[in-house]
């Protein structure tokens, strides 16, 4: 009788949260030599490394000379091109702004240069056009990438856009002492002993 040809499940990693026990020490050890030792070094150049996950963040408020971008932001909502904010409009309000624009422009506000659009933005009530920055926080850190990247599956309906950073940790000392002990054996697991 055939089989079904199953996808193998997944080994129990640290990682991923698993307990940690003779089988998730090893695969730790061998993920970590990897990333600090082995070819993993090759996509960080670091045998020193910490991998950040780091969480993308938008501040508001900057001069637009100073600024990545623009924003519009009217309440809780914000949109940063005006065509995003011009396709969340219903209809009737879609209307009232082309008929301003078409009294001060004699055209259709999509009809307008995109700077003439964000000045137009910027006069309605109660609207706010202010320079966006994009800046990355710290959110946490991991010994290895797996251990990074698996965070990020698990929490990214929390954060939003997320990123694996690597930080040298050279000068870390008791960090890198630690992670040398494990590497060389000197640091192994050992089960507990039952009282």
């Amino acid at each position: 009788m055939p089989t079904e040809n199953k996808p193998a499940e997944p080994q129990p990693s640290l990682a991923a949260g698993a307990n940690l026990n003779p089988a998730t020490w090893a695969d730790f050890v061998e993920r970590l030599r990897h990333d600090c030792n082995g070819a993993g070094v090759k996509w960080h150049h670091t045998s020193c490394a910490l991998f950040t996950v780091q969480a993308k963040r938008i501040d508001y408020g900057f001069e637009p000379d100073y600024a990545e971008g623009l924003v519009v932001c009217l309440e809780d909502q914000s949109w940063f091109t005006p065509a995003e904010y011009w396709e969340d409009l219903d209809e009737d309000e879609q209307a009232e702004i082309n008929r301003a624009t078409q009294e001060s422009n004699e055209c259709d506000f999509l009809e307008l240069d995109e700077d003439d659009q964000w000045e137009f933005l910027a006069e309605l009530d109660d609207h706010t056009v202010t320079g966006w920055n994009k800046r990355w926080e710290i959110v946490n850190s991991h010994f290895t990438k797996d251990a990074a990247e698996a965070f990020i599956r698990r929490k990214k309906h929390d954060y939003g856009e997320m990123r694996v950073y690597v930080e040298s940790q050279y000068y870390a000392w008791e960090f890198e002492a630690i992670k040398a002990a494990i590497l060389d054996g000197t640091l192994t697991y050992t089960p507990k002993v039952a009282a």
